[in-house]
């Protein structure tokens, strides 16, 4: 989904949000509420994000942070790519203020997919 190597990856958890430096790389763990946690896929025993949940992630924890001058540079979204399903996550949150900023940043970050 994003062509670039990145500086960090983040994890979203239902838990406290942490930095974790190793070998691999920097972990940044977001905080996510119950509800808004899955939209998981299991490969080679590891939980990665569908293209739709990381999009929504991304875009949601950085409005829930304030942190809104985070920008993707390269979306390179897959032909299977369902805003559909993007939408039902954006529902699921309970702050209408929010819901609406998420969804606006998502409508920012599809104009400039690839």
């Amino acid at each position: 989904m994003i062509d670039q190597i990145p500086r960090e990856i983040s994890l979203a958890s239902t838990g406290r949000p942490k930095r974790v430096k190793t070998s691999q790389g920097i972990f940044v763990v977001h905080r996510v509420p119950p509800g808004l946690f899955g939209g998981y896929d299991l490969k080679d025993g590891v939980s990665i994000a569908t293209p739709e949940k990381a999009l929504f992630d991304f875009v949601y924890v950085s409005q829930a942070s304030g942190r809104t001058r985070q920008r993707l540079p390269e979306l390179d979204l897959p032909a299977s790519f369902s805003r559909r399903e993007v939408d039902g996550w954006i529902k699921r949150i309970s702050s209408p203020r929010l819901r609406e900023l998420v969804n606006n940043g998502v409508k920012r970050a599809l104009q400039h997919a690839a």
